[in-house]
């Protein structure tokens, strides 16, 4: 009954069986019903034939007995019949289909003619039989029919058939034997193939390999099978380490790592979890965790947790959980969940970190981050918060408010003598005393190295800015005690309110700023107030600073030379060059106009290099033309930023090698104020300019605060007496006495005295009984372009000759 099974069914033994037994059954089958056509055709078509023979044999000799009527001539042609036992009857008909003559087999069964012709088809039976006209000329007189027996092809039929059967017998045992052989040869390597499977799943051994028994497609199978095997081992062996490795990491991680299934029971944690959580070895529940969660975070975990577990999306949040001894540990958890490759879910992995120390040391960052850490006031960041809160507040409420922006006069002096840790005491007394000068919702900042503002905040009138001004003033004047000595300090203060001056914080602050540097222009130790009429004045300053810039790439400057002249026998000693500025649309525009401009913003240094190279230029080629002596000196004014710019001595050794001017011939003019910003480093740039050969004058001498201790110091040659003592002698006898104490002190200190703004004959002659050495001014000449300068020489030289 197996075979009768559907044959997917079937074992793979069974199914080869099958299908060769079928194959070769019905292709032998097939085979012999072909065969057995062909033969039935064959036989068929040669009984044809035979009849057909026979019928025309008999049916010509049936012509003339039929004609003449001779039914024993037409017997005998009949009786011929019996010579062919297949034949089991004759008949002739006449042309009336009257019977005429009848033949019929000695057989059972075997009927005879019927008397009439039309009577014959109804009895043809399975027989053969042919109808075949007895002609006389062209005329048929008769008709002859002949039936042939089949029986003798039935029996033909049926041994080809009995044979057919035999060789199909034959086959299909064959088939089976061949089938079973080749059954076995097939599914002998399978089932072995099986048997190792089974092996190494029931031992867990993936070392086991199948046995290669043909080199035919089934041994490749077996090598195949054989390296799946080893690809499975050498990945099970990578698993195994990469597990222990894991179990490694996790064991000397310095990160808790836990494992939860799908059912939300926690299945894995490492030593470090238990650390963290310090728990015994034993794996706590997932509830004793969550109960350990300080109650202020514990909403937001169950929240972060329901997004893991129902929306599986990744998690991160720092809590914190609480000790028994109640102390706080912040932890930051990271989690995700975990799916196999059809998605299933297996579970959530994360990890915990402790972060209590960076949770502390961001604490610390933001006090860092928002108070200055040598005075505790608030720095920059926390003030620029509170001024725009600050604003806010005030235009809600439709009050005003004050900012008040510190700069400490003289800091850096007290750095430069005592020392850093004596500027940084001064600067705590300082952050004291402004705190203690405000009230408690007012807020005391330090922006800068010695930078303060204070916000002062429900200001009602402009007066109580005032007093809190003058306060500040008085508490700041007091001297501060360090090192043993008194210290006395002052501020520039900058006041600016809202909303009469602006109420956007950034308009404020530069406000503030524009005030005090407009104090420290006042002689500092005092405080302004930010006025329209100084916004208006800074505007025209941004103007004027563009302004330069075009005057630079446009060439709009020019120079020109005052003639220095000797006030014993008045010959030219040499010139000072002085920067000119004709404006295309503003016409002429004032040196101490723009000067102090280009000094702020650093255009000073294009102009002052500019002014160097042309002046040494052209008064290199008046020496050189023999216009000038040899011993003339152009004098030359540095600005305090070329002054200090690191690249000075380079650029001035490059205009001497450029202009090919005498070193000797270049006289570089400083003013006090430039030297005493850093008395040491400005005498270490003036030994430098020494060693080229190049003089250095002091400008403007007495209207700045230099001490003669420095003085003395400074390696000058020349020392230029300010024009404003010399204007007002001989009116004046204060300016005649510090004149004459300034040209004995300079002599004293082998300098050369140079007397500015000599105008009369007055001034001239008191210049000359005090020795004064040189001097300049409208009385000898105005300043002279190039060419004026030419002009000028060639005239005094002819006038002196004479």
């Amino acid at each position: 009954m197996l075979f009768f099974r559907p044959l997917n069914s079937q074992s793979l033994r069974r199914k080869l069986v099958i299908i060769a037994l079928l194959t070769t059954g019905l292709t032998l089958l097939i085979t012999n019903l072909a065969f057995i056509s062909l033969e039935y055709y064959l036989s068929r078509q040669d009984v044809d034939k035979k009849l057909t023979i026979l019928g025309e044999v008999i049916s010509n000799r049936a012509s003339a007995a039929l004609t003449f009527s001779d039914f024993s001539m037409l017997q005998t042609n009949l009786n011929t019949l019996n010579a062919d036992s297949s034949v089991v009857r004759g008949c002739i008909y006449a042309d009336n289909q009257e019977l005429a003559a009848a033949y019929t087999a000695r057989q059972e069964n075997t009927p005879g003619c019927p008397p009439r012709l039309h009577e014959l088809h109804g009895s043809e039976g399975l027989n053969f039989h042919q109808f075949f006209p007895v002609m006389l000329g062209e005329a048929p007189i008769g008709t002859l029919y002949i039936e042939a027996s089949h029986l003798d092809l039935l029996q033909r039929l049926g041994q080809f058939l009995f044979f057919s059967l035999l060789i199909l017998l034959a086959a299909v045992m064959l088939a089976f034997l061949l089938a079973s052989r080749l059954q076995n040869v097939v599914t002998r390597p399978i089932q072995e193939l099986g048997n190792t499977l089974r092996h190494i799943m029931l031992k867990k051994d993936y070392s086991i390999r199948a046995n290669k028994q043909s080199h035919d497609e089934l041994g490749d199978l077996v090598d195949l099978f054989n390296t799946l095997l080893r690809t499975v081992e050498d990945e099970n062996a990578s698993l195994k380490t990469s597990e222990e490795r894991f179990r490694k990491l996790t064991a000397l991680s310095p990160v808790g790592i836990f494992q939860i299934d799908a059912k939300q029971r926690l299945q894995y944690v490492n030593q470090r979890w238990r650390d963290i959580h310090h728990v015994p070895d034993e794996t706590p529940s997932l509830h004793d965790w969550f109960a350990r969660i300080h109650l202020d975070d514990l909403t937001e975990a169950q929240q972060a947790w329901n997004k893991l577990t129902c929306e599986q999306e990744s998690i991160a949040l720092e809590i914190r959980l609480t000790g028994k001894s109640h102390e706080h540990t912040w932890i930051q958890v990271l989690a995700s969940a975990l799916h196999d490759r059809q998605g299933e879910l297996l579970g959530y992995l994360g990890a915990i970190s402790d972060i209590s120390e960076l949770k502390a040391a961001q604490l610390q960052m933001e006090n860092l981050a928002f108070y200055d850490p040598l005075t505790g006031l608030a720095n920059r960041r926390l003030f620029r918060n509170r001024l725009e809160k600050a604003v806010k507040t005030a235009q809600r409420h439709q009050s005003s408010m004050a900012l008040l922006f510190l700069d400490m006069d003289q800091f850096k002096r007290v750095n430069d003598t005592l020392g850093h840790d004596a500027g940084d005491l001064m600067l705590k007394e300082v952050a004291h005393r402004l705190t203690a000068a405000v009230r408690e919702n007012d807020t005391v900042s330090r922006i800068g190295g010695d930078e303060f503002t204070i916000l002062l905040t429900d200001v009602h009138h402009n007066n109580d800015v005032l007093v809190v001004a003058e306060k500040l003033l008085r508490m700041l004047a007091k001297p501060i005690r360090i090192k043993g000595q008194d210290i006395v300090t002052t501020v520039s203060i900058g006041i600016t309110l809202t909303p009469d001056d602006s109420t956007d914080a950034n308009t404020l602050m530069k406000n503030a700023d524009l005030a005090m540097y407009r104090a420290k222009e006042l002689g500092r130790n005092n405080f302004q107030f930010f006025s329209e009429d100084m916004n208006r004045s800074i505007m025209e300053h941004l103007a004027l600073e563009k302004e330069i810039s075009e005057a630079l790439t446009r060439e709009q400057f020019s120079l020109v030379f005052q003639p220095k002249i000797s006030l014993f026998d008045f010959h030219i000693t040499g010139v000072e060059t002085l920067l000119r500025w004709n404006h295309p649309e503003k016409g002429f525009i004032p040196p101490d106009r723009f000067i102090p401009v280009a000094e702020e913003t650093g255009q000073i240094l294009e102009i002052g290099s500019w002014v160097l190279e042309q002046s040494c230029r052209q008064i290199s080629s008046l020496i050189r033309s023999k216009v000038l002596p040899p011993t003339t000196k152009v004098a030359v004014n540095l600005s305090a930023r070329q002054f200090n710019d690191p690249s000075l001595l380079n650029r001035i050794r490059s205009v001497i090698e450029i202009s090919k001017i005498p070193p000797q011939c270049l006289e570089l003019e400083l003013t006090e104020s430039t030297l005493m910003d850093d008395v040491e480093s400005a005498i270490v740039t003036m030994q430098e300019i020494k060693k080229i050969g190049i003089s250095i004058a002091i400008d403007d001498f007495g209207t700045g605060y230099s001490s003669l201790a420095y003085i003395k110091r400074f390696p000058i040659d020349v020392l230029k007496v300010d024009r404003s003592f010399v204007m007002d002698i001989p009116g004046d006898q204060n300016d005649m006495a510090i004149t004459a104490a300034v040209i004995a002190m300079a002599h004293k200190l082998s300098m050369t005295v140079v007397a500015e703004g000599v105008e009369t004959e007055e001034q001239l002659h008191f210049l000359r009984r005090n020795n004064c050495d040189e001097g300049q001014g409208y009385l000898f000449s105005r300043p002279l372009s190039l060419a004026q300068l030419h002009q000028f020489l060639s005239e005094h030289q002819r006038r002196h000759s004479d």
